[in-house]
């Protein structure tokens, strides 16, 4: 059977909706993917396509050999949900009090299972092998990382992966690609200022933190203003602040949450020692301390710019050029797909799940997001033609 053939044919768009459905009406979140993944190995049984449960039961990599030699192409599809109370109001609505498919990793895991089966139905005309990767934990510890840990780009070694996210930014039958950096790295960041307490009468007497953290504060804006490139872009922002215990005493200890958002390795580390050397510098100037520590998270995502040029060349076949958004500015948000574009050649692009009989644009991580179902049917065609594009590439 052709890929024509398998994408017209109506019942396998009714598929797509069902498992989409039964995985939305029951959501796992985090770390505790297990229900899910014995729903999508019932699947993968169901098509004869063999597959291992990894990460205590939690992930699955399913592996399809073609009759051919060649190259191998992961892809990649996440399946955990948010710890969030739908209020879609959907017959399908989660059955599971406080968790939700509120990222529209439901549509992910479907359109992975999906370009399985239609995959396999032409094993024999694949020249290479396919790797699916049933991911948890993107939304929390970053799964991918521990499912390459685990060995899932080796036994066979993969040499592209490719994956997608739904976005309400763009219209069921739209896609977005970027070139280049696509999600930003993430550092979560303490500063721990230290002063010495005093009475709020006699400020001459102590050495005020709150004074100290204010000018930390300040100062670091300068890295972003002043020292990051104008056409570049970064964010460091402080979202807590806590110190002091009354009102008319000085306060001998503040400490500052924020986070640092980087595009790319090299101005990750800058910002981050610029930062640690603000907070240092200025505190020791006022006669402090800030101690400061860093956490850090996901790496920044970068597209190899020869894979995006596969990924758009076939969106532009199935949808048309004016349907194809390339896309300016990198996404300051993150995305744990990067550890795979870290390892391997890879393009992770946007699969529009709007239309306008929706009402108002709902965005990610909201307790009424929902898709348009048809973009199921289109995300199973691209990761399809994308699969076989790769495996047919000429270097």
């Amino acid at each position: 059977m052709n890929l024509n053939e398998i994408m017209g044919h109506g019942d396998f768009e009714r598929e797509l909706i069902e498992i989409r459905r039964t995985i939305h009406e029951n959501p796992c979140v985090s770390e505790h993917e297990e229900e899910t993944v014995k729903y999508l190995a019932s699947k993968l049984d169901e098509y004869g396509i063999p597959y291992e449960i990894i990460l205590d039961g939690c992930s699955i990599v399913a592996t399809l050999e073609g009759g051919k030699p060649g190259p191998v192409v992961g892809v990649r599809g996440d399946i955990d949900a948010l710890p969030i109370q739908e209020e879609t109001g959907l017959p399908f609505a989660s059955k599971n009090e406080g968790i939700m498919h509120a990222c529209g990793h439901d549509a992910h895991a479907t359109i992975l299972l999906g370009t399985a089966k239609a995959l396999a139905s032409m094993k024999e005309e694949l020249t290479g092998t396919v790797k699916f990767f049933f991911q948890p934990a993107e939304e929390s510890i970053g799964g991918a990382e521990r499912m390459i840990a685990a060995g899932c780009l080796e036994n066979p070694h993969v040499d592209y992966v490719v994956g997608l996210h739904v976005s309400p930014l763009f219209k069921c039958g739209e896609i977005g690609v970027k070139y280049g950096k696509g999600y930003a790295a993430s550092d979560m960041i303490d500063i721990r200022v230290k002063g010495k307490s005093s009475h709020g009468a006699h400020p001459d007497k102590g050495v005020d933190a709150i004074i100290i953290a204010a000018n930390i504060l300040s100062t670091i804006q300068t890295v972003i203003s002043r020292r990051v490139a104008p056409e570049e872009s970064a964010v460091v922002s402080f979202g807590k602040i806590v110190g002091g215990t009354v009102r008319n005493q000085i306060a001998d200890t503040v400490t500052l949450n924020g986070i640092i958002r980087t595009l790319d390795p090299q101005q990750r580390v800058f910002v981050r020692e610029s930062v640690k050397n603000i907070a240092e510098s200025v505190a020791s100037a006022m006669g402090g301390e800030a101690e400061f520590i860093l956490m850090p998270s996901y790496g920044p995502l970068m597209n190899d710019d020869a894979v995006v040029e596969v990924v758009e060349q076939n969106a532009i076949e199935v949808l048309g050029k004016e349907n194809v958004i390339r896309e300016k500015n990198p996404n300051l948000g993150t995305e744990d797909f990067s550890y795979f574009a870290l390892e391997r050649p890879a393009c992770f692009f946007h699969l529009g799940c709007y239309n306008e009989e929706m009402g108002e644009r709902v965005d990610l991580h909201n307790s009424t997001f929902d898709i348009d179902e048809r973009c199921l049917k289109i995300g199973v065609e691209m990761q399809v033609r994308n699969v076989l594009a790769l495996l047919n590439r000429e270097e």
